[in-house]
């Protein structure tokens, strides 16, 4: 399986980074998971036809970290993309 037939998934450890991020990434089909109480997946679902997303998802992921001061690690299939 292609690695844009992956659900993309950052880490976060509080609801309201995870709510700031799917806002940041709002054009595209984003949802939260919540793992545990101060662990959270926000899920970025990557259709086929599109094989930029990825890069859109980490160069706003990466935004994000670096602004809230979050050290973050992107998820796609087996792969992790450090944010900082």
């Amino acid at each position: 399986m292609s690695p844009l037939r992956e659900t993309i998934r950052i880490e976060a450890s509080t609801r309201w980074d995870a709510l700031d991020l799917a806002r940041r990434l709002e054009a595209h089909h984003t949802y939260l998971v919540q793992l545990a109480d101060e662990r959270w997946h926000v899920c970025v679902r990557a259709p086929d036809e599109d094989a930029e997303i990825l890069e859109d998802v980490r160069e706003a992921a990466a935004s994000w970290a670096s602004q809230r001061g979050l050290e973050a690690v992107l998820r796609v299939g087996g792969r992790e993309i450090e944010l900082l």
